[in-house]
């Protein structure tokens, strides 16, 4: 599945500019795994499949609906130390489909999150500062438009996926990584 979704963004990079399509790559998987763990000695891939059960509690823990329950992760090690993790997701908003790429400290909160690809009009797009709102929030139940985050005028919808996206990652990290911060 991730590997399809790379390969869709990879192609869509390519065809960029063909047509009058409102897609949007921004960077590719490899390129920001580079900025973003620039220091790491090693980045380790490690697949993982939820149980059920897992799947269950993370979809109570996020309030959000599973679609998948297979997720990639990249762990930034250096010398020998977990530094950081990297999921990536990819979420339809309206009809078209956004790729973030999260990232999480070992405690568990959100570090950095970039949009990778947006299909959508760039309008309704999140801005940096916007998704900033999230960072080192250790509450996830916090991390919802009205609730902890301000909504996005005219870009509701975005506003809504990208803090569902981000609930359900941090809450997979969690479960996953056995890492208890308050919901």
């Amino acid at each position: 599945m991730i590997m399809k979704i790379l390969v869709l963004i990879i192609l869509i990079f390519f065809l960029h500019g063909v047509g009058n399509a409102p897609a949007k790559v921004f960077l590719t998987k490899e390129k920001a795994l580079e900025l973003v763990f620039s220091e790491a000695d090693e980045i380790e891939k490690r697949h993982v499949f939820l149980t059920k059960s897992q799947a269950e509690k993370i979809s109570k823990t996020a309030k959000a609906e599973i679609d998948s329950r297979l997720y990639t992760f990249y762990i930034a090690k250096s010398g020998g130390e977990k530094t950081g993790y990297a999921v990536i997701d990819t979420h339809t908003l309206r009809t078209m489909t956004e790729t973030v790429m999260f990232v999480i400290n070992p405690d568990g909160t959100l570090r950095h999150a970039e949009i990778l690809a947006f299909f959508e009009p760039t309008d309704y797009m999140p801005s940096g500062k916007w998704i900033k709102l999230f960072q080192e929030k250790t509450r996830i139940n916090r991390m919802r438009p009205g609730k902890g985050i301000p909504n996005i005028t005219a870009a509701t919808i975005s506003a809504r996926s990208f803090s569902t996206a981000t609930r359900r990652v941090l809450a997979v990290y969690r479960v996953i990584f056995a890492t208890s911060i308050d919901s």
